[in-house]
Parts: C-alpha cells; structure tokens; sequence
C-alpha cells in the first residue's frame, strides 16, 4: 500500500498560500511593533523621603517601603518593594505608568502602619511620606466642637433620630496609639470613647481615622483606631426614645469640649434644652437650626441634658395606639361585633309595627345628640391643636371650658327630657 498524502499537483498550491501568510504575519507584528513597545516602555520612576514628623524623632532609614500602582480602569494592582536609605530616601525604577489610576506608599514604623495616597500629578517630583513617634497619652487629644443635631422626631412613637459631628485634634507631634490588651483601672483606657442614652439604638460610625473597632462600652462606645497628629472628624447616629413630652440623660464628654452644641430645626421650636443657654439661630445649607451652646467643658465631667416639650402624637394616633396590638383582638374585635348586633336588633325593633318611623326618630332624637357630637369634636380637635402649639394656652384654656359648659347645659337638657 502506498502511504497516503496530498497529489503532487496540490503541493505548489501549498507552498503558496504558507508563504502569503507568513508574510501577512510578518506585516501585521511590523505594524504593531512600535504600540507594542511604546506600551512596554511606559513606565516612570518614582522617587522621595520617609520623614518623621515628631521633633527630634529617629530618621526611618533602612526600613522597607512600599509602592502600589492601584489601575482603577482595568481593576488590578501591582506592588513594587522597596528600602529606605540612611536618610530616609526611597526608590522605585520601572513603575507602569496608570492614566487612569493612583498609587500608594505604605510604610510600618513604631507599630504603627503611615500611607500616603499618591496622584499622578504628585509623581512630577520627590514625593514624602511622613510618619510619627508614638504617644499613649490621651491627654494629647482635644475635642473642639461636638454639636448633637435632632435629625428627625416621630411623634407618633415618640422616637428621636440624632446626628452628632466632632471635630477632633491631635494636638501633639506624636500618634496617640491605644493600648488594647493591659488595662487594669479606667485611668489606664487611652483610647476615644463616647457616651449615649441608655436606650440608644441603630448606632452607626464614621470618622476619617486609619482603622480601629467600634466596641461597645458602659452607656456609649469607644473607638480604638490610632489618632494621628491633626485635625479629624468623627460623626455617629443613633435612636432614642421619651416618655410624654421630654427626656434626660447624661452627655458624658469624656474627653471634654470646647464647644458642645445642640441643634434643632426651627420646625420644633417650641421644645427647650437645658441647661444649655440659647443661642441665635444659624443655617446650614439653606436650612435654619435652633442652637443651644455650652462651652469649655472639662473631660469627664459632661452634662446632664433635659429636652422638653417635645412633639406629641396626634389625638388620632394616640386613639390608634390605644387600641393596637393584642387588645385589639382580645377585646375591641369582640366589642365591635357585640356592638353591631345590638345595633341590628334595635334597627329591626324599630322597623317592626306599632314603632316610629325612621324619618320620625331622627327628627325627634336629632337635634341634641347632632350638637353633642359637635361640641366633642370639637374640643378634641381644640386639645390636638393645642398639644401641636397652634393654640395658645391663654386662648386654649377658657374656650375648653366654654365648650365644656355647654355640654354639660346639653347633658342636663337631655336628662331633662327637653329634646328641642
């Protein structure tokens, strides 16, 4: 048998068409050379200094420092290792160059992890990333400003929403870094700690500090990231709840305040703080705020705030609320149902012979039980609106007890059996 293969006539036709496209391929890696190597020769170098921050603090040399290239539009990132020199100085050659990305230094020093975001328009030149000496004292923390702003009231259940911003400052050249694990007394907690109410629900935390946990703590919460030297924000939101028309709870200020602000909208401005003093009203973006202000307050000493005349619910909500739940179907169903079938046995006793019509009932019975209803619906539409403060109590009391007498003359009048 002879071995199988391609005709002899076939074999040029071959030979043909591998050449064209050898040389198409040739052609297309010619064309494409010069992107190809412009985008493997895109890089940079980046160059700069480990700086300490802390006066009279080591020079952070001969400690590894990294770069990472974060490219935010393909999503991957790329880590390049490094190591200071004797003064601090650091090195990266053959960076990729990101059009559409950041980078990162990263340095660990005294126990303490410093970074440095980078854009591409810091690369022009020697870039620095500063770290500090560290510090357990927390006396070097101070708290200018803590304002407890009223976000929102439900009165239908009572319910405060609050939004409370502090403006934080390090105040020293040092990291404060807490100490987690050898706490024997409160003396030696070294780390941001907040009050709230004892009923505070829903809390939730924001602050422009590296880190940390939020650990529930006593009647508040405490914060256990590093506080680097400087200014930050920290801002948290929580629920609490009040009884009738006000609320107390002590606002512990344990690392004290400067200035400690409440502030309501002008929508609840007939509810009082105290003992903070009044102050003139501000706006913040476009929306006018009550302020009540205390200033200068020592740490741990905090105050012990009253809100009063608070929102009440309306009468129609509090009629709601009185007959929600398991009541409702314990006791209200089946006093409705009772209700309803007397209502059809008298309707029907009514309509047998030898009764009044209808018609005749409602002329003769009408007229008192109509003003009745009026002078009850009334007053309570009066104590609602009362309660809300649109009437003022030197008007609200002696127009109660107007309509008050006239339905008691009504009362008498029916007992009486005058029902004209």
């Amino acid at each position: 048998m002879k071995p199988q293969g391609f005709p002899l006539p076939a074999l040029p036709l071959l030979l043909a068409f591998s050449t064209v496209l050898c040389l198409l391929l040739v052609a297309f890696f010619m064309l494409r050379a010069p992107t190809l190597l412009a985008q493997a020769t895109e890089t940079l170098t980046i160059r700069g200094h480990a700086v300490n921050g802390t006066e009279g603090g080591e020079t952070p040399s001969l400690l590894p420092v990294t770069l990472h290239a974060v490219d935010q539009v393909q999503g991957r990132v790329a880590t390049y290792d490094g190591t200071t020199d004797a003064e601090g100085g650091f090195l990266f050659e053959g960076v990729d160059r990101l059009a559409g990305g950041s980078y990162v230094l990263v340095m660990d020093y005294a126990g303490m992890r410093y970074s440095e975001l980078l854009e591409n328009r810091d690369l022009a030149g020697p870039v620095e990333l500063k770290v500090y000496e560290i510090t357990g004292d927390i006396s070097v923390i101070r708290v200018d400003r803590q304002a407890m702003i009223i976000a929102d009231v439900n009165e239908t259940d009572r319910e405060v929403q609050a939004l409370e911003v502090l403006s934080v400052t390090n105040t020293s050249d040092r990291t404060l870094l807490p100490e987690l694990t050898n706490i024997t007394n409160p003396a030696d907690i070294n780390f941001l700690r907040f009050s709230l109410p004892t009923d505070a629900t829903e809390l939730s935390v924001q602050s422009t500090l590296p880190g940390g946990d939020i650990v529930p703590m006593g009647t508040g919460f405490a914060v256990t990231a590093p506080v680097l030297p400087g200014d930050h924000e920290i801002t948290y939101t929580y629920r609490f709840s009040y009884q009738g028309d006000s609320v107390a709870f002590n606002q512990r200020l344990i690392q004290g305040a400067e200035q400690f602000q409440v502030l309501a909208p002008v929508s609840l401005s007939r509810m009082q703080v105290s003992p903070l003093d009044p102050k003139p009203r501000i706006d913040v973006n476009g929306a006018s705020y009550l302020v009540w202000e205390a200033t200068r307050i020592p740490p741990r000493r905090g105050i012990p705030l009253q809100f009063s005349r608070l929102p009440q619910p309306s009468l129609v909500s509090r009629t709601v609320q009185q007959i929600s739940g398991i009541d409702l179907w314990l006791t209200a169903i089946p006093v409705a149902l009772a209700a309803a079938l007397a209502a059809l046995l008298v309707w029907a006793w009514f309509r047998s012979p030898g009764t009044p019509e209808t018609g005749e009932w409602e002329q003769a019975a009408g007229p008192v039980q109509t003003r009745r209803q009026s002078l009850i619906q009334a007053i309570a539409i009066l104590d609602d609106r009362f309660e809300r403060g649109q009437v003022a109590e030197p008007e609200y009391r002696p127009r109660r007890e107007e309509l008050l007498d006239r339905l008691r003359q009504l009362t008498s009048m029916d007992r009486g059996g005058n029902l004209s």
